[in-house]
C-alpha cells in the first residue's frame, strides 16, 4: 500500500470514529448538575420557579438523552465551589457572580467556551451585548463563560426632591461641574435654602444632595470617567494608577462633596439616616436626592413602604474625559471535567445554549433585579417593564461599561479591601495624600506576596 493510500486510510478511519463518537454522545443518556436555577423554598411555586421549570421541561422535551439536575446553591458557595472544583465533585454547569470568576479561571477548571462554539452550531456570539460579552472574553481568545445578565452603575434620583428645590432633571450627559451645581442646589436646610444661598444653615439639612460611601464597587468609575485607573493593566501593581494625579483628584472631588461642600452626609450623620429610617425609605422621602446604584435596587426600591410613582428615576454617571460606568454581572459557566465525557460536553453546551436564549432570558422582568445580556432580551425588556423610561436607562448606560476588576484580576479582593478601608478613613477626615500612600504600600506588598504564593 502506498504512503498516500495509508494518509488517506487514516484519514476516512479518524473521520469514521469521530462520526460514532457523536452518534454514542447522542444516545447515551446525561445528567447535568446546574446551580443558579433552583429558588429559594420561599420563591417556590413562584412566577420566578414556574417560568424556570418551563424552560427545563421544555429542553429536556426537545433533548429526552440529557436530565436537567437544579442544585440548591450552598452556603458560601464562592469558597465551597473551590474546593469542589479541586476534589471533582462540582457540578456540570453553574451560575457565577463575574466579579468573583477570575480566581476561578486561574484554577483552570473552567471549560473556554470557544468549545461549545465549535460544537452548538445555534449558539453565536451575536446575541450578547458586546459590553456583557466583553467580561468574560480575553484578548487571547479564550471566553470564560458567557454572560447571563447583570447591571450597569447609574444614580437613582428622587423627582419630588429636584421639584422641591426647583431644579430641573437631570440628562445622561451631564458633566461634572453640572452635576457639582445640581446637588448644591438640591442640598436644602430646614427654610428651604440651598447650599448656595449665603444664609444657608449647615446644622440643619433637610434634604442632602447625594451619598457618598467609601465602598469603590460605588465610585471606581468616577476615576475612569476623569481619565484615570487605580492598578495596572496586568493588575501587579497600584502604585502610579491609585496615586496619580486623576485618582487623587477623583477622590478629592468625592470627599469635597462631604468636607467642602457639604452637599453629602458624613459618615455618622448617614449611619443615623440609616438606623432611623433605612437608607430607601429615607430617599424615597426626600431625605437624599441621589445616590449610585444598580438596578438589583429597584427590587427594594418598589417593595418600600414609601415608594411612590414619581419618587424614582435613574440617569447616567455625570461625564468629565470619558463616559463611564462598571458593570456587575453574572454568567453560566461549565466545568472543564466535561470534555472527558463527549455526551455531557455536548449536553452542557446546549444547556448553556438555552440558557442564554430569549425565551430563558426574558424571565429576568419577573424579578426585577438585573438587565438580559441578551441584546434582544434586554430590549423586549423595556417593552415589558412596569417602568420603560428606567429600563431604557440601563439598557443604553450598558454601552458605557467596563468589566469588573475581579472578572480578570485573582487579587482583586486584596485591593478592593484595602481601598474601601483607605475611603472610609478619608470620608472621616484623614489625609488624602497619606492614606493613599499607606494603601499603595499595603496592596503592593499583598500583591507581591500573593503572587510569590501562587
Amino acid at each position: 500500500m502506498s504512503h498516500k493510500r495509508k494518509i488517506v486510510l487514516l484519514l476516512v478511519l479518524s473521520l469514521s470514529l469521530l462520526a460514532l463518537t457523536s452518534v454514542q454522545a447522542q444516545d447515551e443518556q446525561v445528567t447535568i448538575r446546574v446551580i443558579g436555577l433552583r429558588v429559594t423554598p420561599e420563591e417556590a411555586g413562584s412566577p420566578l420557579d414556574l417560568a424556570r421549570q418551563e424552560v427545563i421541561a421544555n429542553f429536556e422535551e426537545a433533548n429526552p438523552t440529557i436530565d436537567i439536575d437544579p442544585i440548591e446553591t450552598p452556603p458560601d458557595f464562592d469558597t465551597q465551589l473551590l474546593v469542589d472544583l479541586a476534589a471533582g465533585t462540582a457540578p456540570e454547569v453553574w451560575y457565577q457572580d463575574a466579579s468573583t470568576a477570575a480566581r476561578l479561571v486561574d484554577t483552570g477548571n473552567i471549560l473556554d467556551m470557544n468549545v461549545c462554539l465549535d460544537l452548538v452550531p445555534e449558539l453565536t456570539l451575536d446575541r450578547f451585548s458586546p459590553t456583557f460579552l466583553g467580561i468574560h472574553q480575553r484578548d487571547t481568545g479564550e471566553i470564560w463563560g458567557l454572560p447571563d445578565g447583570g447591571t450597569p452603575m447609574v444614580m437613582y434620583y428622587n423627582p419630588e426632591a429636584f421639584e422641591r428645590a426647583g431644579v430641573d432633571l437631570p440628562t445622561s450627559d451631564w458633566t461634572w461641574d453640572e452635576f457639582l451645581d445640581v446637588v448644591q442646589r438640591l442640598t436644602l436646610d430646614s427654610e428651604g435654602r440651598n447650599s448656595l444661598d449665603p444664609d444657608f444653615d449647615a446644622e440643619n439639612v433637610m434634604q442632602w444632595g447625594f451619598r457618598v460611601r467609601q465602598y469603590i464597587f460605588e465610585w471606581i468609575y468616577w476615576v475612569w470617567a476623569n481619565g484615570g485607573d487605580v492598578i495596572s493593566p496586568d493588575g501587579s501593581t497600584v502604585d502610579g494608577y491609585l496615586n496619580s494625579p486623576e485618582s487623587i483628584e477623583t477622590i478629592t472631588f468625592l470627599r469635597d462633596l462631604i468636607t467642602e461642600y457639604g452637599v453629602a452626609p458624613e459618615p455618622s450623620a448617614l449611619d443615623q439616616i440609616n438606623q432611623q429610617f433605612g437608607f430607601l425609605t429615607a430617599f424615597l422621602q426626600g431625605d437624599v436626592a441621589i445616590f449610585p446604584r444598580g438596578h438589583w435596587e429597584m427590587v427594594g426600591l418598589l417593595g418600600n413602604e414609601a415608594y411612590e410613582p414619581g419618587r424614582v428615576a435613574v440617569v447616567g454617571n455625570p461625564v468629565k474625559e470619558a463616559d463611564a460606568t462598571v458593570i456587575y454581572e453574572s454568567g453560566w459557566f461549565i466545568n472543564k471535567a466535561v470534555e472527558d465525557d463527549p455526551a455531557k460536553l455536548e449536553a452542557a453546551c446546549k444547556f448553556v445554549t438555552t440558557l442564554t436564549d430569549v425565551p430563558f432570558q426574558s424571565t429576568k422582568v419577573i424579578t426585577g433585579l438585573e438587565i438580559s445580556a441578551n441584546a434582544e432580551a434586554a430590549q423586549n425588556s423595556v417593552e415589558e417593564s412596569s417602568y420603560p423610561e428606567i429600563e431604557q436607562v440601563f439598557v443604553d448606560e450598558v454601552a458605557n461599561g467596563r468589566r469588573p476588576y475581579g472578572s480578570i484580576y485573582a487579587n482583586w479582593p486584596i485591593v478592593e479591601q484595602a481601598i474601601d478601608l483607605m475611603m472610609e478613613n478619608i470620608l472621616a477626615g484623614g489625609d488624602i495624600e497619606e492614606e493613599v500612600a499607606l494603601a499603595v504600600e499595603e496592596i503592593d506588598r499583598e500583591l507581591a506576596r500573593a503572587q510569590r504564593d501562587s
